[in-house]
């Protein structure tokens, strides 16, 4: 059963959702709101790393969500879901922790596995999470792969996008 380790109430997720995904969407480049996917080939290496880090540094994340402070907020989890011969990576909210799955809701409307969809409840493995993020005194903490996509902008994309985030990267 759940330790009581849960993100936000319902209406701060679904202002940090919308926040999140305005962002993603900018971050793709793409003007419609339904499509936050950004599609990163397998072989990626700099994205690969950046999956690595989040993994090597998961105990990290647990130990923070365990116990947060007052100015650390908005925990999620981004997993690898499998989808037919390849896969989606997917950002999960409303976590808890069991101290072995993660449980919480889909954060975005998948792309390419039709049998999720957004808020729906699902279990993640430590082993399927690819990255993971909260937000401390307003500043972003992990977002690795997040970071790694924001860097491959344009500096008005960045802006535009930082515009819209409800956090700041340092």
């Amino acid at each position: 059963m759940a330790r009581g380790l849960r993100w936000p109430a319902p209406i701060y997720m679904r202002n940090f959702l919308a926040l999140l995904m305005s962002a993603l969407v900018l971050a793709a480049g793409c003007g419609k709101s339904n499509d936050p996917v950004v599609q990163v080939e397998t072989e990626d290496s700099e994205m690969n790393a950046a999956i690595a880090t989040a993994q090597s540094s998961l105990t990290n994340f647990l130990a923070v969500f365990a116990s947060p402070k007052t100015n650390q907020q908005f925990f999620l989890v981004k997993a690898k879901f499998a989808a037919g011969n390849g896969f989606e990576h997917i950002w999960v909210a409303d976590l808890a922790y069991d101290g072995s799955i993660f449980h919480g809701v889909i954060a975005n409307e998948p792309e390419r596995i039709k049998t999720l969809r957004f808020k729906q409840p699902v279990d993640v493995q430590p082993s399927q999470v690819s990255d993971w993020m909260f937000v401390q005194d307003g500043k972003l903490v992990g977002g690795y792969t997040s970071r790694v996509l924001r860097n491959r902008m344009t500096p008005q994309q960045r802006q535009d996008l930082d515009a819209h985030l409800p956090y700041r990267y340092d």
